[in-house]
């Protein structure tokens, strides 16, 4: 409601914008030796406070490449020239030849901290040329890790090394018999695609053999290293089957259902996340209140509760990837990846909010179709009625009634065809 002149708010867009960019190259170019980015005292996991002179997290450097990607195309609905700091700019163009060199891009982010300690002054850029370079910052993070960090046991199972240590070495694969695995870098490479859809199947095949335990609620943290790595952090301190070793760690069990169903795997999601419900709900297992706690210890006991970053996480993709509903680009998307057993009598139903308004949705399955099999026919409320593009429908915020509460009806139909 803020009464502010049209170019004033593009000069508010152009700071924010300004402020995601700096913070994203700042990360993107301080790498360590192998190219990725500098793990310092800890990433997502706090327990990784050791490794902060060559530590570095691959499994960040992937989550960066999925933001970058997010960036570009926002970046790209602006459609207009944004201005930006000069050095900024420069450093965006840095050559990507040079990125095999973690020398060089060191010294192209200290040359833009000289450089931004001075008047630098700003230029314009077009934010379709900035789209396109955040794209490719994406896609260069994407194939920096494939050519490094795709690894085995030695046997069949492959997945991703998620760090190095403080030695600069690998911190997961083959050590002698003991094999290690790490959750976390599995996560952000679903996510942003650094996993092609073959390795993101044999990724899951690799996570239900060595990190799933229903008994225990699902998904570990990683494997036990059997050792206290002193060069990686105080989490191999704790016991295994403890916090951050080892444990069944709610966060980023979530996490990783939300990457499954965000790359269409949705049974795969949800048996994580069913699994993590019922040891919650389980009290003669979890010996807890109903509610979603940090982590499941390895008796299956339930530590920590309740854990508000788990429970939004696990409600963000209920919301988003099992119902499918979320904001786009201002309008108002429905994409359902409700697997059969979710229907009751052919419905299922959820309430949230949206565009400001508290929304009821009901999805009605006739012929009881599973995730793969229907798409999106009909979306209707009150007197309008939205057809479905495929697996989902978008419908517009100025076409939305004005009412404070809206109740849709989503109707469900057979696929017309398996490239719908």
């Amino acid at each position: 409601e803020w009464e502010r002149p049209k170019e004033e708010y593009a000069s508010l867009h152009g700071s924010v914008l300004e402020h995601i960019l700096i913070q994203f190259a700042a990360a993107f170019f301080d790498v360590g030796e192998h190219g990725f980015m500098r793990l310092r005292g800890a990433d997502w996991n706090d327990g990784l406070d050791m490794a902060k002179e060559r530590g570095e997290s691959v499994a960040f450097t992937a989550a960066y490449a999925y933001g970058f990607e997010l960036l570009a195309g926002l970046t790209e609905a602006l459609g207009r020239e944004v201005e930006i700091a000069a050095p900024l700019k420069e450093l965006l163009e840095f050559q990507e030849a040079d990125e095999n060199d973690p020398e060089k891009m060191q010294a192209a982010l200290l040359r833009y901290c000289g450089q931004m300690d001075q008047d630098a002054g700003k230029t314009t850029v077009s934010s379709h040329v900035l789209a396109d370079q955040l794209s490719s910052m994406a896609e260069r993070i994407r194939t920096r890790i494939n050519r490094t960090e795709w690894i085995s046991d030695g046997a069949d199972m492959h997945w991703y090394n998620s760090y190095y240590d403080n030695s600069g070495r690998q911190a997961e694969g083959l050590r002698g018999k003991n094999v290690r695995v790490m959750l976390t870098g599995q996560v952000f490479t679903i996510l942003s695609q650094t996993a092609d859809e073959k390795k993101l199947r044999e990724i899951v095949r690799t996570v239900d053999w060595y990190l799933y335990d229903p008994a225990r609620g699902g998904c570990c943290l990683n494997t036990d290293f059997k050792e206290v790595k002193l060069d990686m952090g105080r989490m191999f301190g704790f016991a295994y089957g403890h916090k951050e070793n080892g444990s069944v760690f709610s966060h980023m069990a979530v996490m990783y259902a939300y990457a499954l169903y965000a790359r269409g795997l949705a049974h795969e999601g949800w048996k994580v996340l069913e699994c993590l419900f019922h040891q919650s709900m389980d009290f003669s297992k979890s010996r807890i209140l109903p509610g979603i706690p940090e982590y499941f210890d390895g008796r299956g006991r339930g530590m920590y509760p309740y854990l508000t970053g788990s429970a939004s996480w696990f409600l963000l993709t209920m919301q988003t990837q099992v119902f499918g509903i979320c904001g786009k680009m201002g309008d108002l998307s429905i994409a359902p990846k409700l697997t059969a057993e979710l229907f009751r009598a052919g419905a299922a139903e959820i309430e949230c909010t949206a565009a400001g308004r508290r929304i009821h949705v009901r999805f009605l399955n006739p012929d009881a179709l599973d995730w793969g099999e229907y798409q999106v026919t009909s979306v209707t409320c009150k007197d309008k009625t939205w057809n479905g593009q495929g697996l989902a429908a978008v419908i517009p915020r100025e076409e939305l009634p004005e009412d404070p509460v809206l109740s849709f009806t989503v109707e469900l139909g057979r696929k017309e065809n398996e490239n719908v």
